[in-house]
């Protein structure tokens, strides 16, 4: 039987890294291979397995990054955006593919990965879920068929833990929409309050909303004098991002070094 693709996983003891774990246990295509955490983590010596609901892997948490990226074959990072540039620098050194699903990034951020990726593949997306990336597509489709026509309001709605808002996935939203239909950052409006002016055709608006333990609902609103087009995702579960990860992982296998998105591993 052929040896199973050994992935680390970067942030291994969050909600994200917990799933991948759940994940992995399950894949007849890859294992997880380290299990890392930050410096000074209360889980550090814990088994990976038992925090994550499984049984027992004998794959301890470990904050020993080097060693862990140098023993797997593909990484996975779910940790934060401080320690970015850490896990490229390391990936670089080793060239392994690594999966790039930290969100809250800057463009300082995004430029590393673009100048890393042209030593190492790597998949970089602000959200690995296969739904969402549909969502994605779809709304690009929807942007160049009535964009012009409508007015276009972006929904984010998270668990009340989360720190950075927008999402990602709502930035990722807005990006498409200004590129498709050629618009600019000062057509964005973040929320409204006040006595305001009639709405400019061109707005697109984007409303936060962060309350009780919702995994991640995205809806992007087409609304024109005659009709309204909703497009929306609503995740159940946290696995189907990663779900995602994994795959991007196992997309990474054998693939030259560049810049990757979700699109590029679902073939969209």
């Amino acid at each position: 039987m052929a040896r199973k693709n050994r992935i680390a996983v970067i942030g291994a003891s969050g909600r994200m890294g917990k799933a991948i774990i759940q994940v992995l246990a399950h894949s007849k295509v890859s294992e997880l291979s380290a299990a890392v955490v930050g410096k000074g983590s209360v889980y550090l010596g814990l088994d990976s397995g038992l925090h994550s609901g499984l049984k027992q892997n004998e794959i301890l948490f470990s904050d020993d990054l080097s060693k862990s990226i140098s023993e797997s074959d593909t990484v996975i990072d779910f940790s934060i955006r401080e320690v970015l540039s850490d896990v490229l620098s390391t990936c670089k050194e080793f060239k392994k593919p690594v999966v790039v699903g930290t969100t809250g990034l800057t463009d300082s951020h995004k430029e590393l990965l673009k100048e890393t990726s042209k030593n190492i593949p790597i998949v970089y997306s602000p959200n690995m879920s296969i739904g969402v990336n549909l969502l994605f597509k779809l709304t690009e489709i929807a942007a160049k068929v009535m964009g012009d026509l409508a007015d276009i309001e972006i929904q984010d709605i998270h668990h009340r833990h989360k720190k950075d808002a927008p999402s990602g996935t709502a930035e990722k939203l807005k990006a498409i929409l200004l590129e498709t239909l050629s618009r600019t950052e000062s057509n964005i409006v973040h929320g409204r309050h006040g006595i305001l002016p009639e709405r400019d055709p061109k707005e697109i608006a984007i409303h936060t909303l962060r309350a009780g333990e919702v995994i991640g609902d995205h809806t992007v609103y087409f609304f024109t004098p005659e009709e309204r087009v909703e497009i929306s995702h609503k995740a159940q579960d946290r696995k189907t991002f990663a779900v995602g990860s994994v795959k991007a992982a196992e997309f990474l296998i054998g693939r030259e070094k560049g810049l990757y998105d979700m699109f590029s591993v679902l073939g969209l």
